[in-house]
């Protein structure tokens, strides 16, 4: 009895230990399949802003998993240095091929302005620009005021909309009596026809930007204002301006001048007969004169 138990004993000894070594091999073949794979990646080390070229400070190398890798994404720092980047990239940022120049572009405002358009700048004081409010990428209308053609009223109407502003800066200039000022110089992306319109708006009227929110891609129309319309706003009421009535002109009655009746000269008298009247008569070829008076008598 007692041998039987022995080998019952070590049979179930073995059993035990080829368990323990199939669970040891299962569980480290699951831990070898759950090893994450990764690659390296370049990102940005600081915020890198657009048109700018990037040196070997601001790039660094980190190991992203292989299947979180953006497409395109460079390995290297030295496949990086000395872009110029087409967009801002941001602190961790991953460098594509995307957010930089083509190969050998140099940094400028060339790589801001969109395709189609036109970079113009537009010279404006502190409160036509919003007071610094302004900044790359915001979007503004363009308000010009100018007067009416063969008139001396002012209208002032948005005639521009939904402008991109690629760069701001100042400059210092002098004034008519030498005396240094600041301009805000505002560059904005527009196309040929708009920048015609524009160049003809800020030599004949003054310019003024007006900011617009971010979401607000809407193209508006305005009819314009006037100070008509301005002093209506100012009264709470529209001016309304009569129409012009001609005087009337005062009525003239021709009456005929007074006639009267002419002078009907009555004709002189007969003058009265004569008292005698004297005939001649003839007898054998020679005339006698016999006088008559009036009376018939001889």
């Amino acid at each position: 009895m007692g041998g039987r138990y022995k080998y019952v004993l070590w049979g179930a000894i073995l059993v035990a230990a080829a368990a323990t070594f199939g669970a040891y091999k299962l569980l480290a073949a699951n831990s070898g399949s759950g090893k994450i794979v990764t690659r390296p990646v370049v990102v940005a080390s600081r915020d890198i802003p657009e048109g700018s070229s990037i040196d070997r400070v601001a790039l660094a190398t980190v190991q992203w998993p292989v299947n979180t890798v953006p497409v395109g994404a460079f390995s290297t720092t030295d496949s990086v240095v000395g872009r110029v980047t087409r967009v801002s990239v941001f602190n961790g940022e991953s460098i594509v091929p995307g957010r930089l120049a083509p190969v050998g572009t140099g940094p400028g405002l060339e790589l801001k302005i969109p395709p189609g358009q036109r970079a113009m700048a537009v010279r404006i004081n502190d409160v036509a620009g919003i007071s610094g409010l302004l900044q790359p990428n915001s979007r503004v209308d363009v308000l010009v005021t100018i007067k009416e053609e063969d008139s001396e009223k002012q209208v002032a109407k948005l005639f521009m909309s939904n402008m991109l502003v690629l760069s701001v800066g100042t400059e210092i200039q002098r004034d008519a009596s030498g005396k240094p000022i600041t301009a805000t110089t505002v560059t904005l992306g527009v196309t040929p026809e708009e920048a015609e319109r524009l160049a003809i708006a800020m030599n004949t009227g003054a310019i003024q930007l007006v900011l617009r929110g971010y979401g607000d891609p809407d193209s508006i129309r305005t009819k314009g204002a006037t100070s008509t319309d301005v002093l209506a706003s100012l009264r709470g009421s529209r001016v309304v301006i009569p129409a012009t009535v001609p005087s009337a002109r005062p009525r003239v009655i021709y009456r005929p001048a007074p006639t009267t009746a002419p002078v009907v000269q009555r004709p002189p008298p007969p003058p009265p007969p004569p008292d005698s009247a004297v005939v001649n008569v003839y007898r054998a070829g020679k005339a006698t004169p016999i006088k008559f008076d009036t009376t018939g008598k001889r």
